[in-house]
């Protein structure tokens, strides 16, 4: 070997070892830089005309467990969705408040019943029915602030869904010219590592919003999907498309996010894309959904769900009273129900009017079946008995007015038989003497059967929409196009929803949904309703509560009656002494007695999420609530928990694998220089051999 050879071959021992030493270098300076992959220096021989002349870099690699790596994305996926859905179940858990507080739901229902405990004893005491009123309120109260909470909360989770799209986006397409400027560099021969290292980072970031897998392009390039399938980044990145609405009520839909492609160099987006929701598996994004779309709509249902309960169990018994001195008049609610309608009412109810000294002046008892058969048979019967005008119908809503020269009124039920539609008494069922209202009604229970004229006029259009946004179906039902009869309305829905669900009457007049076993999970929303029956104003949905909306809306705005919420005294407490005189007194707790029963007595409960069909007491029921969303909220803490230490772990594992161990770095920088200085060892021989060959 020529001294030319050697020290040409010395030279890239020197180079080599030079490179290494700067790569070692950098390694040690990113020691604590998160995500950072540990780099060697793969040397290899060099060849030039078929024999040795030295040594190159192959190339400069960065360490990776590429398991490790897929297995740390996952983990992130679900330690973020578990994270999202901890953080609003604390939230849930502070609203609701522990069930031993007396501020809680809970407290504000067993401080209720104890004060219509009390007033059972002292029914004419104004400070007690002052007190059952306040106490009354602020559960009504604490029922309309969890209504109005959850909403929000469901905003909240609209406007993280938002947030995180656009951080998706911007991480697609940060990943997206990564690849380009890797890709780059592969072809050009150059390191590559520390755009890596970037890349690896983003995909990090990208895992914790949605579940992704990877694959590597021998270009150097990784192309991004769900675990699912669905391509988010190939040759062309893709763009996640959603607007978060503005505001979030019991009334709110959503669309679906979309994967669009994406024209990187123009910033255009194609207007159609790929549905997203039910290809995400995990990750926050997958968290916000499930939250505004599943767990919060069915607490706010099960609250619905009792709070409907608890007012028409109210609503029952206050309208089977009579307040003291009598009203003048009694007002109901819309029920929908015109003149020519079936009356619909089986037993017997007893209608009085009574004079200023509370005596009797008419009264009568209607046997609902042998008198006419409709509405107006029974507004023409009282109104014989107790004079003209004393019951009246107008927009759906029944009037009774002291007539005859009464100035009170009172209606009660016959003890013996009962009067009854949809399940409740005839003052009950019109809502003529209610002691609570909310948003809704407390039922909707119409007492209509399948052969009666529905009277409706306009449309509906119904979404069949499931636990991902998606809608299968999409009708719209013109009620002046079908058949004259509620039967003919069940038909056309069936006919329509053929395949997805079946539609029926329950014995009350209830309107009964069941989805085919394969849409078990979906819902139907009234998207748009301009119907009416007969002119009183009440739309279709609004008449069946077609939608989860209505059994929400259930608690919300509840509220003390206006009158009674200012003047205490005109809870109605008494029963009518028929053979007394005066028939109603002040100090009569029979009433009060009924109220302070309830609080024993059964209440049947419809499913409401994942609370199955119940009939308990209204202090069981919410005891349920309470104690099912307290256990939630412990297995999602555990999960959470149990996600976190798997991704802790992962990460300790590729920390061991792809991290800068200092000790390891310094040894090999002592490799490196005695490498270095061995090399420039033969440099310096070889030269002094040329100078001495030169001086022959």
């Amino acid at each position: 070997m020529s001294l030319n050879a050697v020290l040409n071959t010395a030279v890239t021992g020197l180079s080599v070892s030079q490179a290494a030493l700067q790569v070692t270098a950098t390694n040690v300076a990113n020691v604590n830089t998160e995500g950072y992959g540990r780099k060697v220096v793969n040397q290899q021989t060099l060849v030039v005309g078929g024999a040795g002349a030295g040594v190159e870099v192959g190339e400069i690699r960065r360490i990776v467990d590429l398991f490790i790596d897929r297995e740390l994305r996952v983990a992130n996926a679900d330690a973020s969705r578990f994270q999202a859905i901890a953080r609003v179940h604390d939230q849930i858990q502070s609203l609701l408040g522990d069930p031993a507080d007396n501020l809680s739901l809970s407290g504000k229902l067993d401080a209720a019943f104890a004060a219509l405990s009390t007033l059972a004893m002292e029914p004419n005491s104004v400070p007690r029915r002052t007190g059952v009123v306040a106490e009354l309120a602020a559960l009504a109260a604490e029922f309309s602030r969890l209504s109005d909470a959850i909403q929000s909360l469901r905003g909240e989770a609209e406007r993280q869904i938002g947030l995180d799209v656009i951080t998706a986006n911007d991480t697609i397409e940060r990943i997206f010219d990564l690849n380009l400027r890797i890709s780059g560099e592969e072809l050009s021969g150059g390191d590559s590592s520390a755009l890596q290292d970037q890349r690896a980072q983003a995909l990090d970031r990208l895992s914790e919003l949605i579940d992704i897998r990877t694959t590597d392009l021998s270009n150097g390039a990784v192309t991004v999907s769900t675990l699912s399938g669905l391509a988010l980044l190939d040759a062309t990145p893709r763009r996640l498309v959603y607007n978060p609405a503005g505001t979030v009520s019991t009334d709110s839909t959503f669309n679906q996010i979309t994967v669009n492609l994406f024209n990187p160099t123009t910033g255009t987006v194609e207007p159609t894309g790929v549905a997203l929701d039910s290809d995400i598996r995990s990750g926050s994004l997958r968290g916000w959904l499930d939250l505004r779309d599943q767990q919060l709509p069915d607490l706010a249902v099960a609250i619905g769900e009792l709070a409907g309960g608890l007012v028409d169990s109210l609503n029952s018994i206050h309208n089977d009273n009579v307040a003291v001195p009598p009203p003048a008049t009694l007002t109901g609610r819309n029920t929908g129900l015109v003149g020519g309608d079936l009356h619909g009412f089986t037993g017997q109810a007893i209608f009085f009017s009574f004079d200023a000294n509370n005596a009797i002046v008419n009264q009568a008892t209607v046997d609902f079946g042998a008198i006419g058969p409709t509405v107006a048979d029974v507004i023409a019967t009282v109104d014989a008995a107790l004079g003209a005008g004393t019951l009246t119908l107008g927009n759906g809503a029944l009037t009774m007015t002291a007539a005859g020269g009464a100035v009170g009124v009172g209606i009660e039920q016959d003890v013996a038989n009962p009067s009854s539609r949809g399940g409740r008494g005839f003052s009950h069922f019109f809502g003529l003497n209610d002691l609570l209202g909310a948003g809704t009604p407390a039922h909707f229970d119409t007492g209509f059967t399948a052969g009666e004229s529905h009277n409706l006029t306009g449309t509906i259009n119904l979404k069949f929409i499931g636990p991902n946004n998606e809608v299968p179906l999409d009708v719209t039902v013109d009620f002046g196009a079908i058949g004259a009869t509620f039967a003919d309305i069940e038909t056309e829905l069936d006919t329509q929803f053929s395949g997805f669900a079946d539609f029926s009457f329950g014995a009350n007049g209830e309107l009964i949904m069941t989805p085919s076993a394969i849409f078990k999970d979906f819902r139907v929303h009234a998207v748009a309703d301009s119907s009416d029956r007969a002119g009183t104003g009440i739309s279709f949905a609004r008449l069946f509560g077609v939608g989860d909306r209505f059994r929400m809306n259930q608690a919300k705005d509840m509220a003390i009656r206006a009158d009674i919420a200012v003047a205490p005294a005109l809870m109605a407490l008494a029963k009518v002494d028929t053979a007394g005189s005066p028939a109603l007194t002040v100090a009569d707790g029979r009433g009060a007695l009924l109220f302070q029963d309830l609080a024993l007595q059964d209440v049947s409960f419809a499913a409401a999420g994942d609370l199955t069909a119940v009939q308990t007491t209204l202090a069981n029921y919410t005891g349920q609530l309470l104690g099912h969303m307290g256990a939630k909220a412990a297995q999602v803490e555990n999960l959470m928990i149990d996600r976190e230490a798997l991704r802790a772990e992962l990460k300790n594992r590729r920390a061991e694998v792809q991290g800068v161990n200092l000790d390891e770095e310094l040894a090999q920088m002592v490799i490196l220089q005695n490498a270095y200085n061995a090399a420039a060892r033969i440099i310096q021989a070889a030269r002094e051999m040329m100078e001495v060959l030169s001086q022959l």
